[in-house]
């Protein structure tokens, strides 16, 4: 059973039982047998989330305007994938990714707020910032009246790590540090 905060589907009981039964339902070539049993499997449109999030950044790396994608579906549970694209302090492109596991319900907050923590590596593509391992925690504040949650949502977000620094042609492993904000807007 998923615990995820958001977005609550009420066919989200086993992401297991709903791959299963989305993989029969391709593989018999027949959309009825998805939305035969809503308690069982929810249906194909529902089973995943990707959302669009515009973010700025500003830290030990300088500061880094980007857009990331963050991907929810039943395969992954409570977890999310978050690729991200920025500009560098130098307006070269960095790249990033995370896995963020949804800790919500653990924290019982609201159902219209969400607070997500996980691993990240960045590549920052700075004249003085390389490589950077972190610890990403997103906090997220959903716009939306229900029942569609979390369609549009702002939030906050903060890193905590290891930093590949170069300065000089000496390169140094240093704390990084960022604070950012995001508008999120989900598919």
């Amino acid at each position: 059973m998923s615990i995820s905060a958001y977005p609550q589907r009420p066919g989200n009981k086993s992401p297991l039982l709903a791959v299963l039964i989305l993989g029969i339902a391709a593989m018999a070539d027949s959309p009825a047998l998805v939305a035969a049993d809503a308690d069982a499997a929810p249906a194909a449109a529902d089973n995943q989330d990707i959302r669009i999030v515009p973010q700025i950044m500003a830290g030990t790396a300088g500061f880094e305007p980007g857009v990331a994608v963050e991907w929810r579906s039943a395969l992954l549970g409570d977890w999310v994938l978050r690729p991200e694209v920025f500009l560098s302090e130098n307006v070269r492109v960095g790249a990033g990714l995370s896995a963020l596991y949804d800790f919500s319900p653990a924290l019982a907050l609201p159902k219209n707020q969400a607070f997500e923590l996980g691993p990240r590596l960045v590549f920052h593509n700075a004249d003085h910032t390389g490589w950077e391992g972190d610890a990403l925690a997103t906090y997220t504040y959903s716009l939306d009246d229900q029942p569609k949650a979390f369609r549009q949502s702002v939030g906050l977000l903060g890193t905590l790590g290891l930093c590949d620094h170069r300065d000089n042609g000496d390169n140094r492993i240093q704390i990084g540090a960022s604070l950012g904000a995001f508008y999120s807007f989900r598919f």
